[in-house]
């Protein structure tokens, strides 16, 4: 059965659509998102509410503790799994969210190291035990030309040599990507105009921070946030933190950086989804436009894939 994705930036209303497109289809929506997988990270995430959680069952949300280090090559599986899954219940699978990577990587074929988090765990163990020194030499052996590109960074060299023990070779200087999507289906990208999206961006920024995005960032930091493996790169968490360590001299200051990082985030999305999609159709967001008509006309386009 095809997957219908419904991807693009943040704040373009993708998931609003991709809501209505599954009440249309009897679809369940897997989340394309590296965030919304952790517990305890709800408002900073935009995380769907609880009564959309309800109303349309979700997958790859809410599911792992802070600590879990989330990846592509574990998104590529999970979802894989899902899709099976869903299909196997004579539902529709429906891709949604904005990681740009994390749907290329499903939608056009795993082209990515492979990984192994006890593997990954016992490196991260070994570079805090015998320094960095040491996985730097193990790693020039076997791939001289990745340890020059990652050597100055922990988490890369770990990766890299993660990747390396794995495979038992080199790992390519360039990751190749299909033209040709491997999964059949529709691929929708949600795009607004820049300001039409910092426009939405400021709005949302406003209401996380007005609904708890603090208080949220404080409990979560207790809970160890900053030592978090992937957690911690979260858009806006840090900020906060730096906010309740008094480096902002306002509230409406921390409100601002965190709009124009989104804003540059947002930014960076769209130029992903504008190159890395061939084939995908695109509709242009407009203020005050109609998300059932949109979802109705995506809807129709998917079933007139499927024939």
């Amino acid at each position: 059965m095809p997957v219908l994705s419904i991807l693009g930036p943040t704040a373009s209303g993708k998931s609003e659509l991709a809501l209505l497109a599954a009440e249309k289809l009897n679809g369940e929506i897997i989340s394309c998102d590296s965030m919304q997988v952790y517990k305890g990270m709800d408002i900073g995430t935009a995380k769907p509410s609880k009564n959309e959680l309800k109303s349309i069952p979700h997958h790859l949300v809410d599911c792992f503790e802070i600590d879990v280090r989330y990846s592509a090559n574990m998104f590529y599986e999970l979802a894989s799994d899902l899709i099976k899954e869903i299909e196997s219940r004579g539902k529709v699978p429906i891709l949604a969210g904005g990681t740009g990577m994390y749907a290329r990587l499903l939608l056009y074929g795993n082209d990515m190291p492979p990984a192994d988090r006890e593997l990954h765990a016992r490196l991260k163990s070994r570079l805090k035990e015998e320094g960095r020194e040491q996985l730097i030499g193990e790693l020039m052996e076997k791939d001289p030309e990745t340890c020059e590109r990652v050597k100055d960074n922990d988490r890369r060299l770990v990766r890299a040599l993660e990747a390396v023990l794995l495979t038992g070779g080199p790992i390519p200087v360039k990751t190749t990507w299909g033209d040709e999507a491997v999964i059949p289906g529709l691929q929708v990208v949600n795009m607004c105009t820049p300001e039409l999206n910092r426009a939405r961006i400021a709005r949302r920024t406003g209401i996380m921070l007005k609904s708890g995005w603090v208080e949220e960032t404080e409990a979560l930091i207790k809970q160890g946030l900053w030592a978090t493996p992937t957690a911690c790169q979260s858009l806006g968490y840090r900020q906060i933190g730096d906010y309740l360590n008094g480096d902002f001299e306002s509230f409406e200051a921390l409100e601002e950086k965190i709009i124009t990082l989104t804003c540059r985030y947002a930014k960076r999305q769209r130029t992903w989804f504008r190159n890395q999609h061939p084939g995908s159709w695109h509709i242009d967001r407009s203020e005050g436009d109609n998300p059932e008509k949109i979802a109705s006309e995506i809807v129709d386009k998917f079933k007139q894939a499927c024939d």
